[in-house]
């Protein structure tokens, strides 16, 4: 990638050190300007309008937050991700990052390769949300226009009804999204499958790592979790953050948190019939083929012994005529020759009679197996 190709990110660090070793993290994947002050960062995004910023928390006169803070105030800055570094880790620094805007949070010590991937996923995140815009575009004015002629109830109604067409988690996760869009908040999603992987989106796509440390987090308190804007409701396999709840009209609040855990509810219950009918149509499908394969088998062993009772009705036969003839050379009495070939016929007609009475099940077997070939050809 020649360096015109690469994206262009800014590190913003009052500390000389460390943005010489951001720099020779990421400069073989990203063209790296640099600021020493949150000030000289946000003229320096004025000025080059980066792919990305990547900012210190702690600085003087403008720290990490106040500078996102007025970047997201600037129309033409809003959209550019802002990864922050902090030797502080605790939610509250979390949720302080994720209330300005951040789209990531990283605490030091900083590993490059953990730096790298992480640069790497907004990037990309980025990139999707932009090919979504016009989408999530179109979604929100749908929503609005639904807004106008249905109520609240008429609302939550129809998002319930869209989740009865889902067929896979991932339809009902953009159904979920797109059902609470519909009362006008933002939210994200996660789903927990039970292969032990998730789905966690939001209105503009694949959420942020941040976005999903913080639906983690509030997951873990109660239920129904409401901090300042925020809320959270969670359910075994269904979680939703709202991060724009209307707290300054108090009851609309109400109204909306009993309304979306409805939704919540009745998503955790799809979703249980959607694992569910997955799982059955698995153990379907393999039990359809252990029998095809079963039913093979016993066609298999059914014509290996018709041959082989036709064969050894030969072998009998041709036995008895041997014998015959070989008495003739032996010279013995009539007597003799009499009573030896009785004792021989009379093995012979037992082994007979045992191959008449398993023919007897062999008829059964034949039965079975033509009723199996009829009832896979059937399904």
């Amino acid at each position: 990638m020649s360096n015109e190709e690469k994206p262009l990110v800014l590190i913003v660090d009052d500390d000389l050190f460390m943005l010489d070793f951001l720099h020779d993290a990421l400069f073989d994947t990203c063209k790296i300007i640099t600021a020493e002050s949150g000030r000289l960062g946000l003229e320096q995004a004025q000025l080059h309008h980066p792919k990305l910023i990547i900012a210190d928390v702690q600085m003087p006169e403008m720290d990490g937050y106040e500078l996102c803070r007025q970047l997201k105030e600037d129309f033409d800055l809003a959209e550019i991700p802002v990864l922050f570094l902090s030797a502080l880790d605790r939610i509250e620094d979390r949720l302080q990052g994720f209330e300005v805007g951040g789209e990531d949070y990283m605490a030091k010590p900083i590993n490059p390769r953990v730096l790298e991937a992480k640069v790497a996923n907004v990037l990309r995140l980025v990139e999707e949300r932009q090919q979504l815009k016009s989408q999530s575009q179109y979604a929100t004015n749908t929503a609005m226009l639904a807004m106008t002629s249905m109520s609240e109830t008429g609302v939550l109604l129809e998002g319930l009804k869209k989740f009865n067409f889902c067929k896979t988690a991932r339809e009902l996760a953009d159904a979920i999204v797109h059902g609470q869009a519909m009362f006008e908040v933002d939210c994200i999603v996660e789903l927990l499958l039970p292969n032990g992987e998730s789905i966690l989106v939001g209105k503009h796509g694949p959420a942020s790592e941040l976005e999903a440390s913080i639906v983690r987090h509030m997951a873990s308190m109660d239920r129904i979790t409401q901090f300042k804007t925020r809320m959270s409701i969670s359910y075994p396999h269904v979680r939703t953050l709202i991060s724009n709840m209307p707290i300054d009209d108090p009851e609309r609040c109400g109204r909306l948190r009993d309304h979306l855990a409805m939704m919540i509810e009745a998503a955790e219950v799809r979703l249980e019939a959607i694992i569910t009918s997955s799982q059955s149509q698995n153990r379907g499908t393999a039990i359809e083929e252990t029998i095809k394969a079963l039913t093979t088998t016993m066609a298999n062993i059914d014509d290996l012994q018709r041959t082989g009772r036709a064969s050894a009705s030969i072998i009998l036969t041709n036995v008895m005529m041997r014998v015959e003839e070989a008495l003739v050379g032996l010279q013995l009495t009539e007597r003799q020759e009499a009573s030896l070939m009785s004792i021989i016929h009379d093995g012979l007609e037992d082994v007979s009679s045992a191959l008449l009475a398993e023919a007897h099940f062999q008829d059964q077997l034949s039965t079975a197996i033509h009723d199996l070939k009829k009832a896979i050809d059937s399904v």
